[in-house]
């Protein structure tokens, strides 16, 4: 899947929850995704709380992207 270094953020969520629909949006699309808790918050004591960045490999940005901007109710959290 390539190291973490070669992955790019594409998009926000405040919360774990909507950042997996996000995730699942971009894998049903056959884009590769990652979720990570935001800088500043990894806390294992948030659990599902707490804002987390969305990325896919560098080579899907653009689509990924276009993908998440397309989406009602996803593409506001895309930067």
């Amino acid at each position: 899947m390539g190291r973490l270094a070669d992955w790019v953020k594409v998009g926000s969520a405040p919360n774990e929850t909507v950042a997996l629909l996000m995730e699942g949006l971009l894998k049903g699309a056959g884009v590769p995704a990652l979720v990570r808790r935001a800088s500043g918050f990894d806390v294992p004591d948030f659990l599902a709380a707490g804002p987390r960045d969305v990325l896919v490999p560098e080579t899907d940005v653009d689509y990924a992207r276009q993908l998440l901007e397309d989406t009602t109710g996803l593409g506001s959290w895309a930067p």
